[in-house]
């Protein structure tokens, strides 16, 4: 029966607009549904008893000159066929499909209780002025309004009921900060809130919900949407416009997808996706959204940032010229960073990433150094691990820990790297120096790539979308060295990105390569075999680090990084010998030393006065005669003789612009009194007694 119904609709319409008709015969159609439908002046039409020709010739004298061609064509048919049953289902259908097609406007209104006709003509007046055509209104009603009536026309509302102006007054109470607060006193702001809030109605524009599902909702509307605009649906969770489409629009939905449902509303917000950022976040561990997750109470905030945000440009950055020391002596001796750069920490898995990272954290205590570590994608247990070390040593005071776990989903993840940069860049732009690690990206691009594939965007490499380079490249050029007109602050980024048996040419890797400074890459074989950092010198480069090192430092890595790299290209070919000179082995003996120097435990990062006293050491030759399994001893050691001996000389050397003579001479007299006195036991009887390679 409904394809018949629309085969005579259609007839109808396709009569109406060949004759020129449209117009007239929509307002005929609803004229003659009165009649059907109200009155009984047509009841013969439907009358089985009444034959054909009866029908037709009361038809004429009922509507007269009133029936255009098409219209009269067509009843006459419908009676001929026996089909004017079906002239009710026609004509609503008809009246539809012909304000369709000329421009009428379909409007739902639906209010708390029956409208009056007088209402219902001043909102179709108040409608019409607003869009400038006519408005087809249709009727329903929802009790959960309280009072009062909302209109939904074209993808937009028109509020005007009592439980749309508690909503959004909640809400604004809900941002604002009213801890401080007793009962009278918030009490007393709350109607003030509600004194001035407008009693003025807008049309807002709002999408409704087509599908919802593993945290990805497709919403009908919402043409001004902005890409990253927070969304607001019905059952109070918030969302994130990601794809901008011609009609449909494809969000993330930040938190729970359940209580939402097809058909549901969403309202823009006009904000983009922010988090609270201040001084009040050091110390704390918040969600991917700056929420306390550390159950230490509400966070104060200063302010809200957006977490995309646009990075400073060249005109408001400065060269690197500043050491931001790691306390790893590989790392600073070899591979340098500086305050504002971004250095990529790479390797497989469970080769000590986090470990580097962690400890460059600890060593920044008292150096006003704000810390941001960024888990993305990690067990909670780890990230209670590395929060309950931190605490120990001090470095929770300084540091801020946002954590997306493995358990949270996938939108939470992509977010959480950009809301850790928006935490760090508030106290950039205060002229403080920020580090700011991000564990790991490659979970990062896992979960953007399964977003991303949710919201059916094409796969390239590996299935990963197109942008994924553009994904990582505007959280990490936002890290910089700022001009001292600009506040003087600095953003310094470790990202850490897993590899897969050492492939280092994989897709995320190169990406994150190319648009970093340099990478620090961790060999799961030298990890193995002990050696721990297990950095690898050859693979590891740092760009702009060696311009911010301590010139003492600069001096002594130099010689440094040659020698060991010859020891390990001698170690190579010796072990296929048995026969070597006395210049061979010693050049093995003390590479062996330098491999042991620059060995180092975890959580136990080094000041830089005291690298440089331990390399001065070894560059002139004073561990030839130590025992390889007593290097760690005697490093020990030259820094407590150090600090019980000349407590002046680590201040000396870290404020010294270069290694003078003078504590070269400070340095070397240590070093004797660690042989001749105290820790004689140390030093093995000779050189030759050394176990070989």
């Amino acid at each position: 029966m409904a394809g018949l119904v629309k085969n005579y609709v259609q007839a109808l319409f396709d009569l109406s607009v060949k004759a020129g008709e449209l117009e007239k015969n929509m307002a005929l159609a609803e004229e003659l549904s009165i009649d059907l439908l109200g009155k009984e002046r047509m009841h013969y039409l439907r009358d089985p008893d009444v034959f054909v020709e009866e029908k037709k010739k009361r038809l004429e004298q009922a509507y007269k000159d009133k029936l255009s061609d098409a219209m009269r064509s067509f009843l006459l048919q419908l009676l001929a066929e026996n089909k004017i049953v079906l002239l009710p289902d026609i004509l609503p259908e008809f009246i539809r499909a012909a304000k369709r097609r000329l421009g009428h406007v379909e409007a739902r209104v639906s209010s708390a209780k029956p409208l009056e006709d007088e209402e219902r003509e001043r909102i179709r007046a108040l409608l019409e002025e607003k869009v400038g055509k006519p408005v087809n209104l249709s009727y329903s009603i929802d009790e959960n309004l309280i009072a009062g009536f909302y209109i939904n026309m074209k993808g937009k509302v028109f509020e005007a009921s009592v439980r749309s102006k508690l909503d959004d007054l909640r809400e604004k109470i809900g941002r604002e900060d009213y801890g401080a607060y007793g009962i009278e006193e918030l009490s007393t702001v709350i109607k003030e809130q509600i004194k001035a809030y407008s009693q003025e109605s807008e049309f807002e524009e709002v999408g409704v919900v087509l599908t919802v599902g593993d945290g990805i909702a497709r919403i009908y509307g919402l043409d001004n949407v902005m890409n990253g605009e927070l969304l607001r649906f019905s059952n109070g969770e918030f969302g994130m416009a990601l794809n901008l489409e011609e009609s449909v629009v494809g969000a993330v939905i930040l938190g729970s997808d359940r209580g939402i449902e097809e058909g549901d509303l969403v309202k823009l917000t006009g904000r983009m996706m922010e988090v609270p950022v201040g001084d009040a976040m050091s110390g704390r561990i918040v969600n991917a959204l700056g929420q306390p997750i550390d159950n230490l109470g509400e966070i104060v905030a200063d302010k809200h940032l957006p977490i995309e945000r646009q990075a400073p440009t060249v005109i408001m950055r400065r060269e690197v010229n500043r050491s931001l020391e790691t306390g790893l002596k590989t790392i600073d001796a070899l591979v340098p960073i500086g305050k504002g750069q971004r250095e990529l920490i790479v390797g497989d898995r469970q080769t000590g990433k986090t470990a580097i990272a962690i400890d460059t954290i600890l060593n920044q205590k008292g150096k006003n150094v704000r810390c941001v570590y960024v888990a993305i994608g990690q067990k909670s247990s780890t990230v209670a691990r590395i929060q309950s070390r931190l605490r120990e040593q001090g470095a929770m005071d300084y540091t801020t820990i946002v954590f997306s776990s493995a358990s949270d989903s996938s939108p939470l993840q992509y977010i959480a790297p950009y809301a850790g940069c928006s935490i760090a860049e508030y106290w950039m732009e205060k002229g403080e120096d920020v580090l700011i690690v991000y564990d790991d990206l490659s979970k990062h691009a896992v979960a953007y790539r399964t977003i991303s594939l949710l919201l059916g965007r094409p796969p390239g490499r590996e299935a990963y979308p197109g942008d994924v380079f553009f994904l990582h490249s505007r959280l990490l050029e936002r890290a910089a060295n700022m001009a001292e007109r600009y506040g003087g602050g600095s953003l310094t980024a470790l990202p850490i990105v897993e590899t897969q048996e050492g492939d280092i040419s994989a897709y995320i890797p190169t990406n994150v390569i190319s648009i970093t400074d340099g990478q620090i890459f961790l060999e799961a074989n030298l990890f193995n075999n002990g050696f721990r950092p297990a950095i690898n010198p050859g693979l590891s480069v740092s760009r702009v680090g060696g311009s911010a090192q301590h010139p003492a430092m600069q001096k002594l890595a130099g010689p440094l990084r040659i020698e060991y790299a010859q020891f390990n290209e001698l170690a190579a070919f010796a072990q296929f010998g048995s026969d070597l000179n006395p210049e061979t082995q010693a050049q093995l003996n003390h590479g062996e030393r330098i491999r042991e120097v620059l060995k180092q435990p975890q959580y136990e990062p080094l000041d830089v006065s005291h690298q440089i006293m331990i390399l001065h050491a070894l560059t002139q030759g004073c561990m030839e005669s130590v025992g390889i399994n007593q290097i760690g001893t005697f490093q020990h050691a030259l820094i407590h003789m150090a600090q019980k001996r000349d407590r002046e000389l680590t201040r000396e050397i870290r404020e010294a612009g270069s290694l003078t003579d003078d504590l070269r001479r400070r340095i070397d007299l240590l070093v004797e009194a660690l042989k001749e006195e105290k820790f004689s036991p140390l030093l093995t009887s000779s050189p030759e007694e050394e176990p070989g390679l």
